[in-house]
């Protein structure tokens, strides 16, 4: 016989479920978030209730903190969490799922080891009916496992030819299919000439160059440290989980010495081409695409010169630098390239912190920190060899388009990206007046 136990919550949660007509499970979990909000992560949720986090945002931080236990521990990491969310900017969905999991992480491995394990003891296969006789398959993974999972079927599918006409998404479903059933996977363009590379042979050779990047601490890989790791394509992941993965007979390691992006910040002749160094670290400082509202990988991005380089004249463009540079996904490196009115610009600040910044063309400006400041802080306190920006005098712009004219003195790109300077200083000495407008009227006595 089961007999249900009508709890407080139970009830509280059956009146509003009345009220708001929602089901009890759904009514129940908003009761959980209303006690989360006054007793658990007071701090997070008043970001929610000043519509600085949404409510689904604050719900994923309720579940990544459940299972911090001790009350002193969470007060400090609810303040911790809000501190963070409310200086790093341009807040998405990832950025404070990952902000929240690296502190946790950091102050309370435990939580996030059992978190970890229990996802371990709960790896499943999941079939839900949908609609129209279509279901969902849902493997349940590991985070390093799903994400080499994704890559693979992604190689597959990187064979058919220009002319197969599916989705990405319809794609990848076929060829996980395929894969799954033994299955051949067959390009679906129907033309004589297809020239698609889906041969067994082809796709492990595709399949033998997914690289998983992890971005680690030293001192967390020697023990002496619970500083969390960098998951390419995840987040933030525990130390132990970081130490789990080095372990791996499959794992290399790469050590990366900062001093090597102030000796040798460009590949050896090339200008242009940061470092294996100083490709890794800015990569793993920012995580994703730098554009504000991108979660893209950074290692499926581009390394973008925000100040545009000079291929004429390296010394009068944008440096190849860590100051310089920063992970764009081809759709934002290429609205910044070519669409006009878009100005993006990187600042380091006096404390070290690095932040990037987006104008609109419609003149909205929202500015954020790197991501990962807190895994590599010593990037924005390392010296830049490098002099000021100078004036392009090029006749050979960024992407080799000259679009020359006689009565010019250099192309339009080139004025293109002589404004694009002006405006970003034009911008930084309006940031630099209105915080010292603020810290002058800080220091005024009150009335």
């Amino acid at each position: 016989m089961y007999t249900r136990v009508y709890d407080p919550l139970c009830q509280v949660a059956a009146s509003y479920a009345v009220a708001a007509g929602v089901r009890q499970h759904s009514a129940e979990l908003f009761v959980e978030d209303s006690v989360a909000c006054f007793e658990r992560i007071p701090a997070v949720g008043r970001l929610m209730r000043d519509g600085v986090i949404a409510p689904s945002w604050f719900r994923r931080a309720v579940e990544q903190t459940s299972l911090v236990e001790d009350a002193d521990l969470l007060e400090f990491i609810d303040d911790e969490i809000a501190h963070r969310l409310t200086v790093i900017g341009g807040l998405t969905a990832k950025r404070v799922e990952h902000a929240v999991a690296e502190i946790v992480a950091e102050h309370d491995p435990d939580a996030a080891v059992l978190t970890r394990e229990q996802v371990k003891a709960h790896k499943q296969v999941v079939v839900n009916p949908l609609t129209d006789g279509m279901s969902e398959l849902i493997v349940t993974a590991s985070a390093e496992d799903a994400a080499v999972c994704k890559d693979a079927v992604d190689a597959v599918i990187a064979g058919v030819c220009r002319h197969d006409r599916r989705t990405k998404g319809q794609l990848r479903s076929d060829a996980a299919v395929a894969r799954l059933t033994g299955a051949a996977f067959e390009c679906a363009c129907g033309r004589h000439d297809c020239d698609a590379e889906l041969s067994e042979a082809a796709v492990a050779a595709r399949c033998a160059r997914i690289v998983l990047h992890v971005v680690v601490r030293k001192e967390t890989l020697d023990g002496t440290a619970q500083t969390p790791a960098l998951l390419d394509g995840y987040g933030p992941i525990s130390a132990a989980h970081a130490r789990e993965l080095a372990s791996r007979a499959e794992s290399v390691r790469r050590e990366l010495n900062l001093d090597d992006l102030v000796a040798h910040p460009a590949q050896e002749g090339n200008a242009y081409r940061p470092s294996t160094a100083l490709d890794t670290a800015v990569r793993g400082l920012f995580g994703t695409c730098s554009w504000i509202g991108c979660d893209r990988p950074a290692w499926k991005c581009d390394l973008d010169h925000v100040t545009e380089f000079n291929h004429a004249d390296p010394a009068a463009g944008g440096p190849t630098c860590h100051c310089n540079l920063n992970p764009k996904c081809k759709f934002h490196h290429g609205l910044k390239t070519h669409a006009g009115g878009w100005l993006d610009d990187q600042v380091v600040d006096a404390n070290g912190v690095i932040w990037t910044e987006v104008t609109t063309p419609e003149g909205l400006t929202v500015r954020r920190q790197a991501a990962n400041q807190w895994l590599l802080p010593e990037l924005g306190s390392i010296p830049c060899r490098h002099g000021g920006s100078a004036q392009s005098g090029s006749t050979r712009p960024e992407n080799g388009h000259a679009e020359l004219d006689p009565k010019r003195a250099r192309t339009r790109l080139e004025a293109k990206h002589a404004y694009r300077r002006r405006q970003r200083a034009a911008n930084r000495r309006a940031h630099e007046a209105a915080r010292a407008e603020f810290e002058a009227a800080d220091d005024l006595p009150p009335f």
